[in-house]
């Protein structure tokens, strides 16, 4: 991973930056200031920005205009954040060649237009020209204990949906984070889906894009989850519950979908991707998923 892509990951989607070794003194603003002057011109601008401490900076009125070379199709529409505020950003680890051990950040206002994101029209799934969000991203590795904390990764699409992600993960190497999943173990972790209009308008222009119709579409979705419920035992059936009930309430959810992940022992990143059965897969991970709309739904073949 170059240090432009390290850069760009951590401060914004699309930011393809080159960083050079800077001076231990350099404040954050400063850093990011001689950061971006290796990068290809016009990528991004902003009409204002300020110093906080030596490891972050806010800039405001971002306008991030991808490079065609670097998003390897054409021209995109420029993207437009209100504002980024990186609160504790790792200078010292971009300037060795690797990722950052810690990173807070928020970038606020991301306006996204029809033609911001390649192969996504936003007018066909959503009904709008512009989507705007708020993202946020913040994670430390304590290189002592060998621990990665995802305390927030969200995306809060205004209006559509909120999606927030944290976990822990166990044997992550300092200086290695790009790397972690092939060595690291699952110690927790924790996502939630708050859904405000999303699925009320993608299912239905997902169903029109396959000729279908949206309660078409649900019943077939509930009828692949009842294809589950063979010989499964409560927790696979509750979790089955839950999704079954969330995808019949589509048009209006009632809460949040929580899904949380405690495995009883090391469960390495690795292993967790080749589980196959429900029932196994549960177990090993810790897995609940709840919603407060959830129902009962009687399962083809109780587990004895």
């Amino acid at each position: 991973m170059t240090r432009a892509r390290i850069l760009a990951c951590a401060v914004a989607a699309g930011l393809f930056l080159v960083a050079p070794a800077l001076p231990a003194a350099a404040d954050g603003l400063s850093r990011f200031e001689q950061a971006i002057k290796e990068a290809p011109p016009g990528v991004l601008t902003y009409k204002s920005g300020k110093a906080l401490g030596d490891n972050g900076f806010v800039l405001e009125g971002v306008i991030v205009d991808p490079d065609p070379d670097a998003t390897g199709s054409g021209k995109a529409e420029p993207v437009k954040i209100e504002r980024i505020a990186v609160e504790d950003f790792d200078f010292a680890s971009i300037d060795k060649n690797v990722a950052p051990n810690f990173v807070k950040l928020r970038a606020e206002g991301i306006v996204i237009g029809a033609k911001s994101v390649e192969g996504i029209d936003l007018k066909e799934m959503v009904g709008l020209d512009k989507v705007t969000a708020d993202f946020q991203l913040d994670y430390r590795v304590d290189a002592e204990r060998k621990t990665m904390t995802l305390n927030r990764l969200a995306l809060d699409l205004h209006g559509l949906a909120r999606i927030e992600l944290s976990m822990v993960l166990d044997g992550v190497e300092a200086d290695a984070v790009d790397s972690a999943t092939s060595s690291a173990t699952l110690r927790t972790a924790s996502l939630a889906f708050e859904d405000r209009s999303l699925l009320g308008t993608t299912v239905p222009a997902a169903a029109k894009a396959q000729g279908a119709d949206a309660d078409d579409l649900v019943k077939m979705t509930k009828i692949m989850l009842d294809g589950m419920r063979d010989g499964q035992g409560a927790a696979t059936l509750a979790v089955l519950d839950a999704l079954a009930s969330y995808v019949e309430d589509y048009k209006q959810p009632k809460g949040v979908l929580r899904v949380t992940l405690n495995p009883a022992g090391k469960a390495s990143v690795a292993a967790i991707s080749e589980l196959k059965d429900p029932e196994e897969a549960i177990k090993v991970l810790g897995l609940v998923v709840s919603y407060p709309g959830t129902r009962p739904h009687k399962p083809a073949n109780p587990a004895k």
